[in-house]
């Protein structure tokens, strides 16, 4: 399992909108595809166009020789992946469908772009800065609403400030902190699906191996902890009924209530009747009937299968990791 960059410079978030004609779960689109006053500078990838309709997964690839990854996406049945951008990484879905967040420098060399849009009827790409710059805050994790995104904040000059903050996603402002972790690190993972609770990874301290899941309510109080100590992940999935969370540790799937009740790991099943023992990255479809996951060598790729781990079908067949499945126009 590739865990999340630890540094400022690893990483910054960029998003991507589909709008009209594209995988939008409403008539109305997210507030975030609004390209607000103030924005940073536009980077549109050439030529781009549409993406169609139909549920789509976005991804990331492993680029051989190279550092960053590739941005791509893929129906849900199958077919060939799309090049969305290069580079690209970290993608998760709006609720809706409408705006995919990943990570990206759009301002290189300073590389402190906080979130990006690009409208799926157009291709076009533009982003917000980090509001605070002495606050590293990639905000990726999109709330129910589309209003805000949540963030991992860290701060190497006051590591008091550490915590998840959110922002608004139509101009990238309106810094908000939610959680407190002095020293250590909070990343975002999920939100519930009515927005009341976040799921986050929790660090004790900067570089502890003590790491774990958590649910931490919206309208405060302390985050409660549902995994074991050492039962985590960078990319995680809530459920659209609110039950239940999917994660990835050391190269097996686990689903958990949210309440922290019947831990299990998820017996995935191949068409040839083997079960893996290498995957990583999982994912909701947008109503919850399967999931999408990554598998490592020796077959590696982005697959799918029924909630439960069974009727595995395979979508590529290269090192593709972080499938994030987002909902059809009008569903």
């Amino acid at each position: 399992m590739r865990q999340r960059p630890p540094t400022a410079a690893a990483f910054v978030v960029t998003a991507l909108v589909f709008l009209a004609g594209g995988c939008g779960g409403s008539a109305t689109p997210s507030e975030s595809a609004k390209k607000p006053a103030g924005a940073s500078a536009t980077a549109s990838p050439a030529g781009a166009t549409p993406l169609g309709e139909g549920e789509l997964i976005a991804f990331e690839r492993v680029v051989p020789g190279a550092e960053e990854r590739d941005l791509y996406a893929v129906g849900a049945d199958g077919g060939k992946p799309r090049l969305l951008r290069s580079p690209g990484d970290y993608p998760h879905w709006s609720a809706d469908g409408s705006v995919l967040a990943f990570t990206a420098c759009l301002n290189p060399p300073d590389c402190t772009t906080a979130v990006g849009l690009l409208e799926r009827s157009t291709g076009q790409v533009h982003g917000h800065s980090m509001p605070d710059p002495e606050l590293f805050t990639p905000c990726a994790i999109w709330a129910p609403s589309g209003k805000t995104l949540a963030c991992e904040g860290t701060s190497e000059g006051n590591p008091k400030r550490n915590g998840v903050y959110t922002i608004r996603a139509s101009d990238g402002k309106g810094l908000t902190r939610m959680t407190s972790n002095p020293g250590g690190t909070d990343s975002p993972l999920a939100y519930s699906p009515d927005g009341s609770k976040l799921l986050l990874t929790r660090t004790k301290s900067a570089g502890s191996a003590d790491q774990a899941l958590f649910v931490t309510p919206i309208s405060g109080g302390q985050p409660r902890r549902i995994t074991p100590w050492g039962y985590t992940d960078d990319y995680a999935s809530w459920s659209p009924d609110g039950r239940t969370i999917v994660f990835g540790t050391d190269g097996a799937l686990y689903r958990v209530g949210a309440d922290g009740r019947g831990l299990a790991a998820i017996t995935l099943k191949m068409p040839d009747g083997s079960s893996p023992q290498n995957a990583f990255d999982v994912s909701f479809s947008p109503g919850g009937e399967r999931i999408v996951f990554s598998l490592g060598s020796p077959d590696p790729g982005l697959y799918t299968a029924r909630a439960d781990g069974g009727d595995v079908k395979r979508l590529t067949n290269a090192e593709d990791h972080h499938g994030n499945w987002g909902a059809a126009p009008g569903s």
